[in-house]
């Protein structure tokens, strides 16, 4: 089947820029598209694919690291989509290919980190480089330059069934050119989950003692009232890492907050070590003492803001009977991940369905 393609000048007429700014121009005497955005908005085709299968491929470049440039898949509108980027080698990294789906506006690379959904691609600052990703219904695989084997192979993408249109993205200056799709012939198999269930996701994360479920309250202003005024909370499950991802749950906004908590039985009293990671603000208390408060966010080069579940720890002395574990988590950030994991240490314990009131 033959490809489309888009030269992303002559004809960007068919693409909805909304809030990029991109413009027509040129780099190293190639005419291509220039988005200089610190926003990250999208540009997406006006008319997406209408088959489940293809290939998507560009010419991109970024003039200086650090530079952002990637292709849009799967968008349902221009605040939530499947997003591949890759940024450029510097003298402290190597170029980096990054999956980072956008949830409700906001970016969830912080969320959705390490060696699942990152990998080094061979990207250099001022050079023009090849970008092809081959699109399943629930899967993508990544190709950066003239390689033979994908570098990233995202299995399970985190909005579900491909769905949508096509596009570019950037953060910062970037430039791509000679946007294609190519339909790809069904593999013939079946339309899976992109993996194992639900509930089998949830017991291999309670065995390595992450809490796995959360009752989250609705937004509200940090320093304002109490969630418990809130009304009922949402029961959120984590993510496939172990991450309780707020961004997939509420559109952020700055100094939004939320409380999120767990309770848990134990048949005996217990000394472990719980350990957290969290992006932008937190507090965490354990049955009503505050045990933690710090910010983490995206500050390099001495921060990314990157949840990782063994970021701070605190020594803590389990109760028998019934345990509370309770957080405020703030986005200051706003457009990068909002969320929070917690590992206790306990592999015996029981959750309780239910909320607490607030401890502010």
């Amino acid at each position: 089947m033959s490809a489309t393609v888009w030269s992303l000048t002559t004809d960007l007429h068919e693409f909805e820029l909304n809030e990029s700014g991109a413009i027509c121009s040129e780099w190293h005497g190639r005419e291509a598209l220039y988005m200089e955005n610190r926003l990250g908005h999208p540009v997406l085709l006006k008319n997406g694919p209408s088959c489940d299968r293809f290939r998507l491929k560009a010419e991109i470049a970024c003039p200086s690291a650090p530079g952002f440039i990637g292709l849009v898949f799967g968008a349902r509108d221009s605040r939530n989509y499947e997003l591949i980027y890759v940024s450029p080698a510097s003298d402290d990294y190597p170029g980096e290919i990054q999956y980072d789906p956008i949830m409700n506006g906001s970016s969830t690379w912080q969320i959705y980190n390490g060696p699942k959904y990152q990998a080094p691609a061979p990207f250099q600052a001022g050079k023009w480089t090849k970008l092809c990703l081959d699109v399943g219904p629930r899967e993508v695989s990544v190709k950066v330059g003239d390689v033979a084997e994908p570098q990233l192979v995202i299995s399970k993408l985190q909005l579900g069934r491909c769905e949508g249109t096509i596009g570019v993205w950037s953060y910062l200056p970037g430039y791509i050119r000679y946007l294609s799709l190519e339909p790809l012939d069904s593999d013939g198999g079946e339309d899976g989950d992109g993996g194992e269930s639900g509930d089998e996701r949830l017991r291999c994360l309670a065995a390595e003692t992450f809490i796995t479920e959360w009752n989250v309250s609705a937004p509200y202003a940090a320093g304002s009232e109490s969630a418990a005024d809130k009304g009922m909370p949402t029961r959120a499950s984590v993510e496939e890492n172990g991450t309780l991802n707020l961004n997939r749950l509420f559109a952020s906004a700055q100094g939004m907050a939320v409380e999120a908590s767990c309770t848990f039985a134990i048949a005996e009293e217990r000394v472990t070590v719980l350990t957290c990671g969290f992006s932008d603000r937190l507090r965490l208390w354990v049955n009503g003492e505050e045990i933690y408060g710090g910010e983490w966010k995206w500050a390099p080069p001495g921060s990314d803001g990157r949840i990782r579940s063994d970021f701070a720890e605190a020594r803590i002395r389990w109760q028998a009977g019934l345990n509370t574990i309770q957080a405020e988590i703030v986005s200051t950030e706003v457009i990068f991940g909002w969320g929070l994991a917690v590992k206790t240490g306990l592999v015996d314990m029981k959750l309780v369905a239910g909320a607490q009131d607030s401890v502010r």
